[in-house]
């Protein structure tokens, strides 16, 4: 691990703002919501007790016949989204940025950025696609995107996910200063 340099206490200050903010905004939907949920429980249980009579034999589905191998029955299926390495080597494309400027930047190995290049399905580890996020300089809408191809989200209930998520939306890109900010909230570096 790199060494860590001391941050400027308005980052902190607003950091721990920002973080105090969505964690007291969590911490109260969350009440509200168990709340409801508890009173939709009760409703239920009481419908049920009240319920005396059977309920009548549910109709049977009966599934279309296919007419022929590519016939979906009428169901339009939704368009293959692209994996994330695709999504990762379009947005390095776009931005013009050779690959060794990108994964030196996120400071990943080499062979795993050639792993990552040479299989089309492959699955990074959260810590390495938001790396590469950063790397990228993304704004917070791409980076979402990008997490999202490869199965992740940055949570408004996580403390690391809000210290990366504050950290994208305020242009810090250094990843160095992204450790400091985990660090500083006891969270696990990238």
């Amino acid at each position: 691990m790199r060494h860590f340099r001391k941050l400027k206490k308005e980052f902190i200050s607003d950091l721990t703002s920002y973080v105090n903010t969505y964690m007291s905004l969590h911490s109260a939907e969350h009440t509200e919501v168990f709340g409801r949920a508890m009173e939709a429980i009760d409703e239920c249980y009481e419908c049920t007790v009240a319920a005396s009579a059977p309920a009548p034999p549910a109709a049977r589905y009966e599934a279309p016949m296919k007419s022929s191998p590519g016939h979906t029955g009428g169901i339009i299926l939704p368009k293959k989204q692209p994996t994330f390495q695709e999504n990762l080597f379009k947005l390095i494309d776009e931005r013009g940025v050779r690959d060794s400027a990108v994964y030196k930047k996120a400071d990943i190995d080499r062979r795993l950025f050639s792993k990552i290049r040479a299989d089309v399905d492959y699955h990074p580890s959260k810590p390495t696609a938001i790396k590469l996020c950063l790397a990228l300089a993304l704004n917070i809408k791409d980076a979402e995107r990008l997490l999202e191809t490869a199965g992740y989200c940055l949570s408004l209930s996580d403390t690391g996910d809000l210290v990366v998520r504050y950290c994208i939306e305020h242009k810090t890109y250094n990843l160095i200063e992204v450790n400091e900010a985990l660090y500083y909230f006891n969270q696990e570096t990238l």
